[in-house]
């Protein structure tokens, strides 16, 4: 994917039927399904129709094979559309050329409807699941609901994806990113537990599949470890680029970020490698960006360039979304419905619902230039002064007024806990279109 996926997201335009609170109201047992998931690991992107829908991202295929790459798999059945859903990241196209990809081929069917699991490319970091949905139920669509994955002893991995209603008598080919969570060695089998949809309607049971992994797949390719410690201070504010370390599914840059700095950086904009011919390694937009690494510190995921082993290589960053540290939370008064604190006139709480136990959030966001093809995310952790305790639903964005940069989003929360209504909800954003002055460019190699 290239950097073009910025702005096919930004032409998204998903609206909030003003039917809203019903849909929260009798959408709220299928959505807690989901939101537990989300909120547990942040690496779940899934679609809900329970309230406004939300963002489905689509692969965009613009970066040409390698010879090398294009050889391997030009006389192997079946490898040609797993080629294609890697053509984006030449890290992985390289993984695929070393023979890292194990065929599996195990499969299951529910009503007429064919989950198969065909291979997987894995490491000791991170696993893609290539897998094939089709149906013959003519006049019906379906599609990937959700997916959970779990090992033999029980335990759940975090998996992402994004997937397409398949049409009758059509197939869908696509792939599922999982991660392993730190210190986590690859288990022997795991068992994919896949809830299918027809028509927009769940299907039950789901599905339970379960697969070998080959470990001398990956095992003689371990991780390469750069030593890097390069402090870097823009507009003030300092962070330390600590190591990257290197897998062949991916590159990892640990960052840990001054205590002592007066404002919270959020993130990077278009953080990336680039070597000495000017080849860029970057994110692409599928599984998680990034992960928390201790007090200060994060580690961002980018393409891996465990097989190509550049000479020089550059770390960059166009921009740096950052905020004072006293304008992080948001409250907003619960009897009288306004916004009573955010960082700027920009951020606008435009409804508050409070439903029983469940409460939806509406705000619109003027947004700069750099931002108008991306959506923000606010933050999707409550609190109010009454101590409850609330389970993130699920939530939505759209732009609706592409001229005016405004962008709008709907976040909805159920209350756990009854320990009274509340006066005030208070929320830290995680992030905000506010920027240091300037970008930065460090050798790290």
């Amino acid at each position: 994917m290239n950097l073009d996926r910025e702005k096919k997201e930004g032409q998204t335009d998903i609206q909030v039927p003003p039917q809203i609170e019903h849909y929260i109201r009798s959408g709220i047992a299928q959505a807690k399904s989901l939101q537990h998931r989300q909120r547990r690991s942040r690496l779940v992107q899934l679609c809900s129709g329970v309230a406004a829908g939300c963002l489905l991202l689509a692969f965009v295929f613009s970066v040409r094979l390698s010879p090398a790459v294009a050889a391997y798999v030009s006389h192997i059945p079946g490898m040609e559309k797993l080629v294609e859903l890697i053509r984006e990241d030449k890290g992985l196209q390289r993984a695929a050329e070393h023979e890292m990809v194990q065929d599996v081929g195990t499969s299951g069917s529910l009503a007429g409807i064919t989950f198969k699991i065909d291979q997987v490319l894995t490491d000791q970091k991170r696993m893609l699941l290539f897998y094939t949905l089709k149906h013959e139920r003519t006049g019906h669509k379906v599609g990937l609901r959700k997916l959970e994955l779990f090992d033999a002893s029980g335990k759940e991995y975090g998996a992402s994806w994004s997937s397409m209603d398949v049409e009758a008598s059509a197939e869908e080919k696509n792939r599922i990113d999982i991660f392993f969570p730190e210190s986590s060695e690859v288990p022997d089998t795991l068992t994919a537990k896949v809830t299918l949809d027809l028509d927009g309607a769940e299907l039950n049971p789901p599905l339970a599949i379960t697969f070998s992994i080959d470990h001398s797949k990956y095992t003689a390719f371990e991780k390469k470890v750069v030593p890097v410690g390069k402090k870097v201070t823009v507009d003030g504010q300092t962070f330390t680029i600590e190591q990257i370390t290197v897998f062949p599914t991916q590159t990892e840059v640990s960052i840990r970020f001054d205590p002592g700095n007066s404002k919270h950086i959020f993130d990077f904009d278009e953080l990336r490698l680039v070597d000495e011919k000017g080849q860029t390694y970057a994110f692409w937009g599928n599984g998680v960006s990034t992960r928390d690494n201790g007090e200060n510190g994060k580690v961002y995921n980018l393409e891996s360039i465990y097989f190509l082993e550049p000479q020089k290589l550059f770390l960059k960053a166009n921009g740096i979304r950052a905020l004072d540290r006293d304008k992080l939370q948001v409250v907003i008064d619960a009897k009288t419905q306004k916004l009573v604190k955010a960082p700027d006139a920009r951020l606008k709480l435009t409804a508050l619902r409070q439903v029983d136990d469940v409460v939806g959030m509406d705000w619109e966001l003027e947004v700069e230039e750099a931002d108008a093809h991306r959506f923000i995310y606010l933050g999707s952790d409550i609190t109010d002064n009454q101590a409850n305790k609330y389970d993130y639903v699920l939530g939505s964005s759209s732009s609706r007024d592409p001229a005016r940069r405004l962008q709008t989003y709907s976040l909805i929360y159920q209350r756990l806990t009854k320990n009274g209504a509340p006066d005030f909800y208070t929320f830290t954003l995680t992030d905000y279109p506010a920027r240091l002055q300037g970008g930065f460019t460090v050798q790290v190699k």
